[in-house]
């Protein structure tokens, strides 16, 4: 299965490379280039397959060519829902950095510990929590990005950016967001720092946003609508569906096939839902148990076309005597824009068609109320770091628990959410309260207040010690440190000092609808 897949692949790049090539083909490459084109016949009609034993007994065959099965595995593995879960765990610290690598991008990086790596990393190879596309940069160099969001940045998650003098700053539509995820080891070995993070492409260098705010917002719509579009009930004439906000139409070809017509950017959201398959007459979910066990000799069987090779050139326009000019109209992208205007079933404007293959259409539509589970907004410092947070941890279980189901979450019982409040942050007891830095995310008394009483012992001073520590710290409504936890491996010296400086202030307390609450932080500490 793995040759045949390769080989396909291979072919692809063939026939590309010679369709952009507009110098005359030799008699040796055009010879080669008809045994590319049979790869795609055989593969295309089935025949590839004749050679594999039981298909339905092929572990390979189905962990390579069944992405439904896929799908039911990722969103039934234990693993996937601890990762969610533990996901949401690293939101205990937040902060945006500049991109080493690019002026254009800033990574939005969320923090956490994991004491347990093997449990970890090890309980999620082979069904990672997303699809890795792996990206390099412009000098070949593996950069450990994974493309393709798990989250729909349409409907479930939303980028806002601002500059410092409050202007907007946009995604860069042209650039591909990245997920970025990994681990490092705490300085005693005993800890791993696992981290969560976005790559974003702004429309501006990043310098023009430090001193900004960016603020990630999560939502779970209300409700998910399913619906299923059979060929057999499409008639004679196009059908036009509506799928949350956006309206396309689909055209019966056959019993096997269709057309769909729509917006550029409906129809790039449609390729990506990944749910068009053939199906030997029925509908099988993703996280249906017949997925898993479904006859796929029939289902191989049934869409195994009886057409001749020469039958399958003239079907695709190519003419051996002349491949030059049609091997390069073949490769070209199979979607082709039309006019603009209305079609048949009343979708105006631009709208371009593409042809698929199948005898279903299903569809997960979000309804348009949505409420937010969860909001990041961070600083964009110049260096250094700097974060805050703010999270519904309910929301984001509601929605652990709606990823890792078949069922989507019964909201209508639930009375209407409330929508979430920014949290003042807190700061030290110092009148007139002044605004806070944003290059470090705190008022300029803080760092005052850290000069005069952050003072480090002579003893650590003749030693020369120095080292950097995560201080978490719990402000309660009246203004009162408590609970100082001290996270990395510091001298005892250097931990006194913070711990001294930290339960030695008095606090404002955060508020949030304008009363005090308590309010966990994390704020970084070095010793120079």
């Amino acid at each position: 299965m793995r040759r045949i897949l390769s080989t396909v692949l291979l072919a692809c790049l063939v026939l590309g490379a010679w369709a952009q090539n507009k110098k005359k083909m030799t008699e040796e490459e055009k010879k080669e280039a008809m045994e590319q084109l049979e790869v795609f016949y055989q593969f295309e009609t089935g025949t590839a397959f004749s050679g594999l034993d039981s298909l339905a007994e092929n572990q390979e065959f189905k962990q390579d060519m069944l992405p439904w099965e896929k799908w039911a595995d990722k969103f039934k593995h234990k693993s996937f829902r601890n990762g969610l879960s533990r996901l949401f765990m690293c939101f205990d610290k937040a902060f945006i950095e500049p991109n080493k690598d690019s002026p254009i991008f800033c990574n939005l990086m969320l923090r956490g510990k994991e004491e347990d790596v093997s449990s970890y990393f090890g309980g999620r190879q082979g069904s990672g929590l997303w699809e890795k596309y792996y990206h390099e940069d412009e000098n070949g160099n593996f950069t450990g990005f994974c493309k393709e969001l798990f989250f729909d940045l349409e409907t479930d998650l939303q980028l806002h950016l601002t500059d410092k003098q409050g202007k907007p700053a946009y995604i860069h539509p042209e650039k591909d967001i990245y997920l970025l995820e990994g681990g490092d080891y705490a300085k005693n070995k005993d800890m791993l720092n696992i981290w969560f993070g976005l790559q974003i492409p702004l429309t501006v260098p990043y310098q023009e946003i430090a001193g900004g705010h960016i603020s990630l917002s999560f939502y779970m719509p209300q409700e998910y609508d399913r619906i299923t579009v059979p060929i057999k009930d499409f008639g004679d004439k196009p059908v036009q569906v509506t799928w949350g906000s956006k309206t396309f139409s689909i055209e019966k070809v056959d019993n096997n096939g269709f057309i769909i017509s729509a917006d550029a950017e409906t129809l790039d959201k449609l390729k990506g839902m990944k749910r068009l398959y053939h199906r030997d007459g029925n509908w099988y979910e993703p996280s249906s148990s017949t997925a898993t066990t479904g006859d796929l000799d029939k289902i191989l069987k049934n869409s195994t076309r009886k057409i001749t090779f020469e039958e399958w050139l003239k079907e695709n326009g190519i003419d051996p005597n002349n491949l030059e000019e049609t091997l390069k109209y073949f490769m070209e992208d199979e979607v082709s824009e039309e006019d603009t205007g209305t079609d048949d079933a009343g979708v105006t404007g631009k709208h371009y068609r593409i042809a698929l293959q199948g005898d279903s259409l299903l569809l997960y539509m979000p309804v348009e109320k949505r409420r937010k589970i969860a909001e990041i907004t961070v600083f964009a410092p110049l260096e250094g770091e700097a974060s805050r947070l703010i999270i519904n941890r309910e929301r984001c279980n509601e929605l652990i628990e709606w990823l890792c189901t078949e069922k989507s979450p019964d909201n209508k019982k639930q009375a209407e959410p409330e929508e979430m409040e920014e949290v003042d942050y807190f700061s030290p007891d110092f009148q007139p309260a002044k605004p806070i830095n944003p290059q470090t995310g705190m008022p300029d008394e803080w760092n005052m207040v850290l000069t005069q009483l952050l003072r480090k012992p002579e003893e650590a001073v003749e030693q020369g010690i120095t080292g950097r520590m995560t201080a978490e710290i719990t402000i309660g409504a009246d203004g009162v440190a408590s609970n100082v936890k001290i996270n990395g491996d510091p001298h005892p010296l250097l931990e006194k000092a913070v711990c001294d400086c930290l339960y030695g202030i008095k606090y404002v307390p955060a508020t949030w609808k304008g009363k005090a609450i308590s309010f966990v932080a994390s704020l970084p500490v070095i010793f120079n």
